[in-house]
Order: structure tokens, then C-alpha cells, then sequence
């Protein structure tokens, strides 16, 4: 976690020309690092990243996940960064294991396996997800006050104003917070984290601080969290998306104030 506290590992400083009312000046800016860095899965490779170079194991996990390659940390044999390569590398027990020199054209043919057996994971689940319905009520006011929270918490978008953030939340306190350049990196960073720490969806929700489309709104409910504010606009397959899947979903987010678009009752007064 040491990158997180070094700053230069997610910006650096430039020197540029200012021009305001008054004057024509040379300053100082800070701007947000973005690297590439290519995903393996299994010695295959995946997806190449335009990222924040901070949080890679979490952007790699998040990212699996999300794409259905695996279900749960325990089907995680490895997970490495190789910064000199710009390179992530993960090891998965399942899925990947007997098919990783495969050509292109059969790829796409096991990927249609992954989605199938994520399918009868899911449906496994929904009995436990039923269960803690009960635990996903938020008050409107907690919502503020964590807001305000996160928000204060978003350190890199009050050094460089260029990432997105997005968070997993109680009802009392942020338990993950992760910056990026690409909002859905700064997602996928934020589920792996969650994942890798095997946290409880129940009784949590994400806050983002964009705005919300489907592929985002298709991440989150992968991960099982049935609450998903965030701070811009919500697009109108997103909202369908999160009525057919159950998820709360409320934009336009701020002190005093939110659209809610689905599942309102989640939200209380």
C-alpha cells in the first residue's frame, strides 16, 4: 500500500503557461499519471489497461471479476504486478487452467462456459441475497453525511481534478475508496478490493462519482451490492437494468438532495 501514500506513483508535476484576466505566467501543475499495463489471465492475454498506475492487483481482480472469470477469491491461485513490463498477471484455480495456449477463435467458446456456470453461481446466491434484503435500508441523511465523506476522501481528484472515485460504503463509514483516470477502472479497482477482501455485500452500497451507464450498472451487480448512488446523471438503460436486477439506483447526488430511480424504498426518510 506504500504507492497509495507516494503521490508520484499517480501524478507528476509540470511545468505550463497560466493565462488569466490579468497576466501571461509560467506555474507549476499536477497532472494524473495514466500507464498501460496488460492483463494475463493464465498466460493468456486478456485486456491492456490505460490506467492510474496505483491499485493494479485491485484493477486486475475487480476486472476479472466483473467479466465473470471467476467467482470468489478462493479460485485466485496468483495475483502479481510486474511494473517493468507493465504487466498484471493472474492465476485462476478454475476456468482458465486447461486452456490457456488456446487460439483466439476458441476463446470466445470458453468465455461462453464462464458466463454459463457464473449464471448458475448467481442463481445459487439469490436465496442468501433474499434473506438480507432486510439489511439494505439507508437513511437519506447518512447518505448525505457519507458523501461529504467521500468526497473529502477523494485525494487524487483534489490534486490533479482528472480521476473519478468510487467507494463501498455502510451506513457509517467508507470501507474502500479508489481513483482513477477511467471511471471504470476506478470501478473495477473498488470491486476488486471488495472481493479480495471478502467483504458481505449485504448492507452496503457503492456511491461513484460520475455518471452511471449500463456496462457500470452491470459491474456492480455482479458483486451482489443492491445500493448505487452516485453524484451525475444515470443513463436510461442503466435505470432498466437496475429495476430488472433490484438494485437501488439514485443520481444527481448531493447534500440535501437525489433523484431516485428504482427500488426507492431502500432509501428512507
Amino acid at each position: 500500500m506504500g504507492e497509495r501514500a507516494n503521490g508520484t506513483a499517480s501524478w507528476e508535476e509540470l511545468s505550463i503557461i497560466r493565462i488569466d484576466e490579468s497576466r501571461r505566467y509560467r506555474r507549476s501543475d499536477r497532472l494524473i499519471r495514466e500507464e498501460a499495463y496488460t492483463l494475463y489471465i493464465n498466460e493468456q492475454r486478456i485486456y491492456t489497461f490505460a490506467c492510474t498506475p496505483i491499485d493494479l492487483e485491485d484493477l486486475a481482480a475487480g476486472y476479472a471479476f466483473a467479466e465473470g472469470f471467476f467467482n470468489s477469491k478462493a479460485e485466485i491461485q496468483s495475483l502479481s504486478v510486474d511494473r517493468d513490463a507493465q504487466e498484471i498477471r493472474l492465476s485462476l484455480f478454475s476456468f482458465f487452467s486447461n486452456f490457456s495456449n488456446l487460439p483466439k477463435e476458441n476463446f470466445s467458446k470458453e468465455k461462453e462456459k464462464i458466463e454459463s456456470l457464473s449464471s448458475e453461481y448467481f442463481s445459487k446466491e439469490k436465496n442468501s441475497e433474499e434473506k438480507n434484503e432486510k439489511n439494505e435500508k439507508f437513511k437519506k441523511e447518512k447518505i448525505y453525511a457519507l458523501w461529504e465523506i467521500f468526497n473529502e476522501k477523494s485525494n487524487l481528484f483534489h490534486i490533479t481534478g482528472a480521476v473519478h472515485a468510487m467507494a463501498l460504503t455502510d451506513s457509517d463509514t467508507i470501507l474502500i475508496l479508489r481513483e482513477d483516470a477511467a471511471r471504470h477502472n476506478a470501478a473495477a479497482k473498488t470491486i476488486g478490493r471488495m472481493v479480495l477482501g471478502e467483504l458481505d455485500p449485504a448492507g452496503k452500497a457503492f456511491m461513484f462519482s460520475g455518471r452511471l451507464s449500463l456496462n457500470l450498472c452491470r459491474m456492480v451487480e455482479r458483486t451482489g451490492v443492491k445500493v448505487l448512488l452516485c453524484h451525475g446523471a444515470v443513463t436510461s438503460s442503466a435505470v432498466r437494468q437496475a429495476e430488472a436486477a433490484g438494485i437501488t439506483l439514485a443520481g444527481f447526488l448531493r447534500r440535501g438532495y437525489m433523484n431516485i430511480y428504482s427500488h426507492s424504498g431502500r432509501i428512507t426518510d
